[in-house]
């Protein structure tokens, strides 16, 4: 019993930390959320250096149906560094229109503990009905997130989109999962492949199963949810969503087809092949045409999915290390692409990048910020982007798939259009007049988010230590 405490340690840590963190605000009475998201930022923070340590063992418990290796361990740091950024970016400040209410923002910690707890579950899990439990832990939170802004009609509508096509992937992927175990008798993930051979009914059960994890992902056409959800949530959630819960499902995705279908790889490659190129090419073109950057980041993100599935592609080890280096270098890009976004909406009511005209003059800092995290997303070297999309195609090559690079290529060269048509209105464009861009108030937690994550985006694309993490890490396998 003391080896499954400790091997789930992380896990109840993160239980205790939530429900501490909501107490605060209740203890309190009306907090103005500061206490709360110290103590989340600290905690999390403690549990991120245990697992770069390794603190943690890594022992198979429950009957084998949790186990956290140095694979798991890497995921987890994406999930905690995410809920550290999230919450830093969640502080209380002077803006006209706040990112949350100060008085909520210990529910809202409360809640993405909860959701990270469940993404700590699941990547750890090694069989069907624990890794199903997980994945809903890791869902409901976030729809309760979504409609965090109760009074406001945009993330009510979001969160009714959101929680509708929730349950419908979620019957699609347990249909699916129904199958397999109908098929296999077991729900052991190591189990599975030897029993589903090629055939009708496995092939079925590969597509619904995949459907459902492709709803997690955002790949299309299973993307519908994103875009309104994106520009419906409270900021701070948008950011944790697309950060955080892409990572888990990606987390599932790998689970999915390394391991339980991994005696069908023919018809696995062809399913990723088909999502890839559909994913990359919708959302890249989307974009082209958004001028909302809540929308905008959003098929951004559905794109950036697409790139992910062609490191995947690749289900040896050097697809897994360059799919988890990929997810690091998107989470630090994306957190301060949407950080600047945040202020700039909180501070202005500013959400079309055409409003952004003369924000570079008034705001150069986080203009700068906004350009690296443009420059990284779109793979401009020597930002880490270029090195993460240059990996996951390298793997993609690897495996013999020279058209979905060359069609990754295509897309990625698609997609510096619209990242520069951002840089194009802040920097290019002059305003009338009279009319100067007002200037952004960040507060000092803010700074910490955008330096952490700007330093980190020019680093990680010149060092190589993070990639020979995630190669080790990779080599160790699920």
């Amino acid at each position: 019993m003391l080896e499954q405490l400790h091997a789930i340690s992380n896990e109840l840590l993160l239980v205790a930390l939530a429900f501490a963190v909501v107490s605060i605000g209740l203890l309190r009475g009306r907090s103005d959320g500061r206490a709360e998201v110290v103590v989340t930022a600290l905690g999390l923070s403690a549990l991120l250096a245990a697992d770069l340590l390794a603190v943690f063992p890594a022992v198979k418990v429950f009957g084998d149906t949790y186990y956290a290796g140095p694979v798991e361990r890497v995921f987890k740091c994406v999930f905690l560094l995410s809920g550290i950024l999230t919450a830093l970016l969640s502080w209380p400040g002077s803006q006209k229109a706040p990112l949350l209410p100060s008085d909520k923002i210990g529910e809202h910690l409360g809640l993405m503990l909860l959701s990270i707890v469940g993404m700590c579950f699941l990547i750890s899990a090694r069989e069907l009905v624990l890794l199903y439990v997980s994945l809903e832990l890791v869902t409901i939170p976030l729809i309760l997130l979504v409609a965090f802004n109760r009074h406001e009609v945009r993330s009510a509508e979001a969160a009714i989109k959101y929680v509708l096509f929730s349950a419908l992937s979620s019957g699609v992927l347990l249909y699916g999962l129904s199958l397999v175990y109908g098929m296999t008798g077991t729900t052991y993930l190591a189990d599975l492949a030897p029993k589903l051979t090629l055939g009708l009914l496995p092939a079925v059960a590969l597509v619904l199963v995949m459907a459902g994890v492709g709803f997690k992902i955002s790949a299309a056409p299973f993307h519908l949810w994103t875009p309104d959800t994106y520009e419906g949530a409270p900021l701070p959630v948008t950011t944790f969503l697309s950060v955080a819960s892409k990572a888990a499902g990606f987390a599932l995705f790998y689970k999915v087809i390394a391991v339980a279908f991994a005696s069908m790889p023919d018809s696995i490659l062809l399913i990723l092949c088909v999502l890839a190129t559909l994913t990359m090419t919708f959302g890249n073109l989307v974009a082209l045409y958004q001028t909302n950057m809540k929308r905008f980041l959003a098929f951004s993100s559905i794109a950036q999915a697409g790139y992910l599935m062609v490191g995947l592609a690749n289900t040896e080890a050097l697809g897994l290390s360059s799919v988890l280096y990929y997810l690091i270098v998107y989470l630090v890009s994306n957190v301060a692409a949407f950080g600047v976004v945040s202020y700039i909406a909180a501070a202005t009511g500013k959400e079309d990048m055409r409003d952004y005209v003369g924000f570079s003059i008034t705001n150069p800092k986080l203009a700068a910020v906004m350009m690296l995290a443009m420059f990284s997303l779109a793979g401009i070297p020597p930002l880490a982007g270029f090195l993460g999309k240059f990996y996951l195609f390298a793997a993609a090559a690897h495996k013999g798939l020279y058209w979905l690079v060359f069609v990754a290529v295509v897309n990625a060269t698609i997609s510096l259009f619209y990242y520069l048509m951002v840089l194009k209105w802040m920097y290019l464009v002059r305003p009338e007049q009279g009319r100067d861009f007002p200037r952004v108030s960040v507060p000092a937690a803010g700074w910490v988010v955008l330096g952490v994550t700007s330093a980190v985006m020019l680093l990680i694309g010149l060092l190589p230590q993070v990639l020979r993490w995630t190669e080790t890490a990779a080599t160790a396998g699920l």
